[in-house]
Protein backbone atom coordinates (compact mmCIF):
# COMPACT_ATOMS: atom_id res chain seq x y z
CA UNK A 1 0.00 0.00 0.00
CA UNK A 2 1.06 3.44 -0.80
CA UNK A 3 0.60 5.83 1.87
CA UNK A 4 0.25 9.89 1.31
CA UNK A 5 1.77 12.01 3.78
CA UNK A 6 -1.18 12.95 6.30
CA UNK A 7 -1.70 16.94 7.50
CA UNK A 8 -2.92 16.95 11.77
CA UNK A 9 -4.87 19.93 13.02
CA UNK A 10 -3.60 23.01 14.25
CA UNK A 11 -4.21 23.30 18.39
CA UNK A 12 -6.40 26.57 17.57
CA UNK A 13 -6.16 27.57 21.37
CA UNK A 14 -2.63 26.49 21.93
CA UNK A 15 -0.80 28.57 19.19
CA UNK A 16 -2.93 32.00 19.66
CA UNK A 17 -1.94 31.50 23.76
CA UNK A 18 1.55 31.23 23.03
CA UNK A 19 1.56 34.18 20.21
CA UNK A 20 0.01 36.27 22.92
CA UNK A 21 2.30 35.66 25.53
CA UNK A 22 4.86 36.86 23.60
CA UNK A 23 2.63 40.02 21.81
CA UNK A 24 1.12 41.07 25.95
CA UNK A 25 5.23 41.67 27.02
CA UNK A 26 5.29 45.40 26.23
CA UNK A 27 1.48 45.68 27.68
CA UNK A 28 2.92 43.76 31.05
CA UNK A 29 5.91 46.36 30.94
CA UNK A 30 3.38 49.09 30.97
CA UNK A 31 1.36 47.92 33.58
CA UNK A 32 4.59 47.57 35.48
CA UNK A 33 6.28 51.07 35.20
CA UNK A 34 2.25 52.57 35.84
CA UNK A 35 2.05 50.56 39.39
CA UNK A 36 6.03 51.83 39.68
CA UNK A 37 4.72 55.31 39.59
CA UNK A 38 1.59 54.69 41.51
CA UNK A 39 4.06 53.59 44.49
CA UNK A 40 5.98 56.85 44.27
CA UNK A 41 3.12 59.19 43.35
CA UNK A 42 1.92 57.74 47.07
CA UNK A 43 5.49 57.69 48.73
CA UNK A 44 5.22 61.94 47.63
CA UNK A 45 1.73 62.34 49.03
CA UNK A 46 2.79 60.56 52.03
CA UNK A 47 5.89 62.60 52.59
CA UNK A 48 4.05 66.07 51.60
CA UNK A 49 1.66 64.69 54.56
CA UNK A 50 4.67 64.10 57.02
CA UNK A 51 6.49 68.28 55.88
CA UNK A 52 3.15 69.28 56.28
CA UNK A 53 3.18 68.52 60.30
CA UNK A 54 6.69 69.63 60.18
CA UNK A 55 4.97 73.27 59.10
CA UNK A 56 2.61 72.97 61.62
CA UNK A 57 4.89 72.21 64.24
CA UNK A 58 7.39 75.56 63.49
CA UNK A 59 4.19 77.61 62.88
CA UNK A 60 2.92 76.73 66.33
CA UNK A 61 6.16 78.76 67.43
CA UNK A 62 6.77 81.31 65.03
CA UNK A 63 3.16 83.09 65.36
CA UNK A 64 3.22 82.57 69.29
CA UNK A 65 3.78 85.71 71.00
CA UNK A 66 4.61 83.51 74.17
CA UNK A 67 8.26 83.33 72.31
CA UNK A 68 9.01 86.72 71.48
CA UNK A 69 6.58 89.13 72.44
CA UNK A 70 4.83 90.93 69.48
CA UNK A 71 6.89 94.07 69.97
CA UNK A 72 10.45 94.96 71.16
CA UNK A 73 12.30 97.51 73.11
CA UNK A 74 14.82 100.17 71.34
CA UNK A 75 17.90 101.53 72.57
CA UNK A 76 20.11 104.04 71.06
CA UNK A 77 23.94 104.59 71.37
CA UNK A 78 22.88 108.29 71.06
CA UNK A 79 20.12 109.54 73.51
CA UNK A 80 19.27 112.20 70.67
CA UNK A 81 18.11 109.50 67.99
CA UNK A 82 15.17 108.26 70.49
CA UNK A 83 12.47 108.11 68.34
CA UNK A 84 13.90 107.42 64.86
CA UNK A 85 13.93 103.53 65.15
CA UNK A 86 10.59 101.18 65.98
CA UNK A 87 9.97 97.44 65.50
CA UNK A 88 8.03 94.32 66.27
CA UNK A 89 8.02 90.72 65.87
CA UNK A 90 6.26 89.54 62.49
CA UNK A 91 7.03 86.06 63.39
CA UNK A 92 8.07 85.67 66.64
CA UNK A 93 11.36 84.88 65.62
CA UNK A 94 13.94 87.34 67.21
CA UNK A 95 17.34 86.06 68.59
CA UNK A 96 17.54 88.01 71.32
CA UNK A 97 19.38 91.68 71.08
CA UNK A 98 19.84 92.52 67.21
CA UNK A 99 23.07 90.36 66.59
CA UNK A 100 24.65 93.78 65.17
CA UNK A 101 23.69 96.83 66.17
CA UNK A 102 23.19 99.05 63.18
CA UNK A 103 23.14 103.09 61.56
CA UNK A 104 20.12 104.04 60.08
CA UNK A 105 22.40 106.25 57.49
CA UNK A 106 19.41 107.27 54.96
CA UNK A 107 15.78 107.28 54.83
CA UNK A 108 12.99 108.02 51.95
CA UNK A 109 11.88 111.45 51.07
CA UNK A 110 14.82 113.24 52.68
CA UNK A 111 17.13 113.63 49.95
CA UNK A 112 17.25 109.93 49.49
CA UNK A 113 15.39 107.61 47.27
CA UNK A 114 15.64 104.46 49.62
CA UNK A 115 16.15 103.96 53.21
CA UNK A 116 19.78 102.41 54.57
CA UNK A 117 21.03 100.67 57.23
CA UNK A 118 24.77 99.72 57.95
CA UNK A 119 26.16 97.14 60.39
CA UNK A 120 29.71 95.52 60.88
CA UNK A 121 29.35 91.79 60.37
CA UNK A 122 32.66 89.72 60.53
CA UNK A 123 34.90 92.58 60.13
CA UNK A 124 32.68 93.43 57.29
CA UNK A 125 30.28 96.35 56.57
CA UNK A 126 27.06 95.36 55.15
CA UNK A 127 24.42 97.53 53.61
CA UNK A 128 20.70 97.07 53.77
CA UNK A 129 18.42 99.08 51.55
CA UNK A 130 14.78 99.20 51.06
CA UNK A 131 12.62 101.53 48.63
CA UNK A 132 10.34 102.22 51.71
CA UNK A 133 11.33 103.45 55.34
CA UNK A 134 10.27 99.48 56.37
CA UNK A 135 12.57 96.56 56.57
CA UNK A 136 11.67 93.29 56.90
CA UNK A 137 12.90 90.05 56.11
CA UNK A 138 16.14 90.58 56.90
CA UNK A 139 18.90 87.19 57.39
CA UNK A 140 20.47 88.83 60.54
CA UNK A 141 17.16 90.22 62.30
CA UNK A 142 14.90 87.14 61.56
CA UNK A 143 11.14 87.83 62.38
CA UNK A 144 11.86 91.53 62.88
CA UNK A 145 10.57 94.56 60.65
CA UNK A 146 12.17 97.72 61.12
CA UNK A 147 11.02 101.14 60.73
CA UNK A 148 12.92 103.64 60.35
CA UNK A 149 11.77 107.79 60.58
CA UNK A 150 15.16 109.61 60.55
CA UNK A 151 18.80 108.96 60.33
CA UNK A 152 20.79 108.05 63.41
CA UNK A 153 24.42 109.84 64.96
CA UNK A 154 24.63 106.62 67.23
CA UNK A 155 24.01 102.87 66.61
CA UNK A 156 20.70 101.65 67.34
CA UNK A 157 19.98 97.74 69.19
CA UNK A 158 16.40 95.67 69.42
CA UNK A 159 16.14 93.35 72.38
CA UNK A 160 12.59 91.66 72.50
CA UNK A 161 10.96 92.37 75.84
CA UNK A 162 9.69 89.80 78.57
CA UNK A 163 7.26 87.41 77.49
CA UNK A 164 4.33 88.31 80.31
CA UNK A 165 2.60 84.47 79.85
CA UNK A 166 3.31 80.78 79.13
CA UNK A 167 5.19 78.22 80.84
CA UNK A 168 8.39 76.82 80.43
CA UNK A 169 5.72 73.29 80.54
CA UNK A 170 4.16 75.13 77.03
CA UNK A 171 7.03 75.46 75.55
CA UNK A 172 8.99 72.51 76.08
CA UNK A 173 6.19 70.96 74.46
CA UNK A 174 5.74 73.20 71.15
CA UNK A 175 9.61 72.54 70.76
CA UNK A 176 9.07 68.59 71.56
CA UNK A 177 6.83 68.54 68.73
CA UNK A 178 9.05 69.97 66.50
CA UNK A 179 11.70 67.89 67.11
CA UNK A 180 8.93 64.87 66.56
CA UNK A 181 7.76 66.02 63.52
CA UNK A 182 10.91 66.56 62.03
CA UNK A 183 12.80 63.26 63.08
CA UNK A 184 9.49 61.38 61.78
CA UNK A 185 10.29 63.34 58.08
CA UNK A 186 13.61 62.47 58.23
CA UNK A 187 13.52 58.75 58.85
CA UNK A 188 10.19 58.74 56.25
CA UNK A 189 13.11 60.06 53.66
CA UNK A 190 15.64 57.63 54.50
CA UNK A 191 13.29 54.57 54.61
CA UNK A 192 12.13 55.96 50.92
CA UNK A 193 15.40 56.16 49.68
CA UNK A 194 16.69 53.11 51.22
CA UNK A 195 17.57 50.27 48.89
CA UNK A 196 14.28 49.04 46.98
CA UNK A 197 12.18 51.77 48.55
CA UNK A 198 9.45 54.18 46.24
CA UNK A 199 12.04 56.97 45.80
CA UNK A 200 15.61 55.16 45.78
CA UNK A 201 16.69 56.90 42.46
CA UNK A 202 14.75 60.49 43.20
CA UNK A 203 17.03 63.46 44.01
CA UNK A 204 14.29 65.06 45.46
CA UNK A 205 13.59 64.00 49.29
CA UNK A 206 17.07 64.02 49.35
CA UNK A 207 17.57 67.26 49.19
CA UNK A 208 14.48 67.63 51.20
CA UNK A 209 16.44 66.01 53.80
CA UNK A 210 19.85 68.35 53.17
CA UNK A 211 17.05 71.49 53.40
CA UNK A 212 16.10 70.79 56.61
CA UNK A 213 19.24 69.78 58.24
CA UNK A 214 20.82 73.11 57.15
CA UNK A 215 17.75 75.10 59.03
CA UNK A 216 20.31 73.94 62.02
CA UNK A 217 22.94 76.40 60.98
CA UNK A 218 22.77 80.17 60.72
CA UNK A 219 25.02 82.79 60.11
CA UNK A 220 23.46 84.80 63.78
CA UNK A 221 25.57 83.47 66.45
CA UNK A 222 24.61 84.74 69.45
CA UNK A 223 23.76 81.42 70.82
CA UNK A 224 23.40 77.95 69.52
CA UNK A 225 20.38 75.49 69.41
CA UNK A 226 22.26 73.23 71.61
CA UNK A 227 21.86 76.00 74.36
CA UNK A 228 18.23 74.73 73.99
CA UNK A 229 18.84 71.50 74.50
CA UNK A 230 18.38 71.00 70.20
CA UNK A 231 21.00 68.96 68.77
CA UNK A 232 21.48 67.59 65.23
CA UNK A 233 23.12 64.29 65.77
CA UNK A 234 25.67 62.66 63.19
CA UNK A 235 23.22 60.03 61.90
CA UNK A 236 21.07 63.28 60.59
CA UNK A 237 18.81 63.28 63.36
CA UNK A 238 17.62 65.74 66.13
CA UNK A 239 17.53 65.02 70.01
CA UNK A 240 15.63 67.24 72.39
CA UNK A 241 17.38 68.04 76.37
CA UNK A 242 14.17 69.02 77.66
CA UNK A 243 16.05 70.28 81.12
CA UNK A 244 18.46 72.53 79.21
CA UNK A 245 15.85 74.17 77.46
CA UNK A 246 13.73 74.22 80.90
CA UNK A 247 16.57 76.42 82.53
CA UNK A 248 16.98 78.59 79.61
CA UNK A 249 13.42 79.18 79.65
CA UNK A 250 12.96 80.13 83.48
CA UNK A 251 16.15 82.17 83.47
CA UNK A 252 15.10 84.63 80.88
CA UNK A 253 13.83 87.46 83.42
CA UNK A 254 18.01 87.11 85.63
CA UNK A 255 19.85 86.50 82.30
CA UNK A 256 19.69 88.36 79.29
CA UNK A 257 21.35 85.49 77.26
CA UNK A 258 18.57 83.41 77.91
CA UNK A 259 16.99 85.40 75.51
CA UNK A 260 19.34 84.73 72.94
CA UNK A 261 18.82 81.01 73.22
CA UNK A 262 14.80 81.16 73.04
CA UNK A 263 14.82 83.20 70.57
CA UNK A 264 17.81 80.70 68.16
CA UNK A 265 14.93 78.24 68.88
CA UNK A 266 12.33 80.90 67.05
CA UNK A 267 14.92 81.88 64.15
CA UNK A 268 15.13 77.56 63.99
CA UNK A 269 11.42 77.19 63.95
CA UNK A 270 11.13 79.92 60.99
CA UNK A 271 13.91 78.65 59.10
CA UNK A 272 12.16 74.94 59.41
CA UNK A 273 8.47 76.88 58.39
CA UNK A 274 10.30 78.25 55.33
CA UNK A 275 11.05 75.14 53.94
CA UNK A 276 8.70 72.83 54.91
CA UNK A 277 6.00 75.06 53.39
CA UNK A 278 8.07 75.92 50.51
CA UNK A 279 8.38 71.88 49.58
CA UNK A 280 4.37 71.69 50.14
CA UNK A 281 3.04 74.86 48.15
CA UNK A 282 1.20 74.30 45.07
CA UNK A 283 4.73 74.58 43.22
CA UNK A 284 6.80 73.26 45.72
CA UNK A 285 9.56 70.46 44.54
CA UNK A 286 7.23 67.79 45.76
CA UNK A 287 3.50 68.93 44.73
CA UNK A 288 5.44 69.25 41.23
CA UNK A 289 6.72 65.33 41.98
CA UNK A 290 3.26 64.16 42.37
CA UNK A 291 1.95 66.26 39.00
CA UNK A 292 4.54 65.02 36.66
CA UNK A 293 4.02 61.71 37.94
CA UNK A 294 -0.01 61.54 37.61
CA UNK A 295 0.88 62.95 34.46
CA UNK A 296 2.62 60.34 33.22
CA UNK A 297 -0.02 57.98 35.11
CA UNK A 298 -2.53 59.48 33.00
CA UNK A 299 -0.53 58.87 29.61
CA UNK A 300 0.21 55.13 30.81
CA UNK A 301 -3.01 54.30 31.57
CA UNK A 302 -3.69 55.60 27.89
CA UNK A 303 -1.27 53.09 26.37
CA UNK A 304 -2.26 50.33 28.48
CA UNK A 305 -6.44 50.74 27.72
CA UNK A 306 -5.14 51.01 23.43
CA UNK A 307 -2.56 48.47 23.92
CA UNK A 308 -5.68 46.16 25.43
CA UNK A 309 -7.78 47.20 22.64
CA UNK A 310 -5.14 46.45 20.30
CA UNK A 311 -4.17 42.78 21.84
CA UNK A 312 -7.89 41.65 21.92
CA UNK A 313 -8.04 42.35 17.96
CA UNK A 314 -4.71 40.62 17.33
CA UNK A 315 -6.35 37.58 19.45
CA UNK A 316 -9.80 37.58 17.70
CA UNK A 317 -7.45 38.43 14.33
CA UNK A 318 -5.50 35.14 15.25
CA UNK A 319 -7.83 32.34 15.83
CA UNK A 320 -10.16 33.51 13.02
CA UNK A 321 -6.67 32.59 11.09
CA UNK A 322 -5.97 29.70 12.44
CA UNK A 323 -9.40 28.47 12.60
CA UNK A 324 -9.80 28.90 8.78
CA UNK A 325 -6.70 26.88 8.57
CA UNK A 326 -7.70 24.36 10.07
CA UNK A 327 -11.08 24.23 7.77
CA UNK A 328 -8.59 24.29 4.91
CA UNK A 329 -7.19 21.35 6.41
CA UNK A 330 -10.13 19.24 7.43
CA UNK A 331 -10.81 19.93 3.70
CA UNK A 332 -7.54 18.69 2.89
CA UNK A 333 -7.78 15.67 4.96
CA UNK A 334 -11.04 14.87 3.24
CA UNK A 335 -9.04 14.76 -0.38
CA UNK A 336 -6.60 12.94 1.35
CA UNK A 337 -9.24 9.79 2.22
CA UNK A 338 -10.70 9.86 -1.22
CA UNK A 339 -6.99 10.14 -2.73
CA UNK A 340 -5.74 7.64 -0.83
CA UNK A 341 -8.56 5.13 -1.05
CA UNK A 342 -8.34 5.81 -4.89
CA UNK A 343 -4.52 4.83 -5.08
CA UNK A 344 -5.39 1.51 -3.19
CA UNK A 345 -7.43 0.37 -5.80
CA UNK A 346 -5.56 1.38 -8.31
CA UNK A 347 -2.18 -0.24 -7.18
CA UNK A 348 -4.93 -3.55 -6.16
CA UNK A 349 -5.64 -3.91 -9.47
CA UNK A 350 -2.05 -3.76 -10.85
CA UNK A 351 -1.32 -6.12 -8.73
CA UNK A 352 -3.83 -8.67 -9.76
CA UNK A 353 -2.57 -8.27 -13.39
Amino acid sequence: MVGISSMNLIDVQAIVSNIMAVESMRGNRLVEQKSAQDLQIAAYQELNTSMAAVASAAEAITSSARWVPASTTVTFADGADAGKVTAFSSAGAVAGNSPYPFTVTSIVDSGSATATLQYTKNGSTVTQTSTSNTFSNLADFPGLTITVSGTTTGTVTLAPQVPSSSTSATMVAAAQNLVTALNNTLNLIKVQTSANGALETDYTPQQVSQDLLSTTFDSNTLASLSDAGIVLTKVGSFTFDQATFSDAYDSRASTPFSYDIIGQVAAFAARVEAVATSATSVTGALSREVSSRQTRVSDLTQQITDMSTALAQREDSLTIFYSELNAKIQSLQSKQSFLQTSLDVFVEALTKN
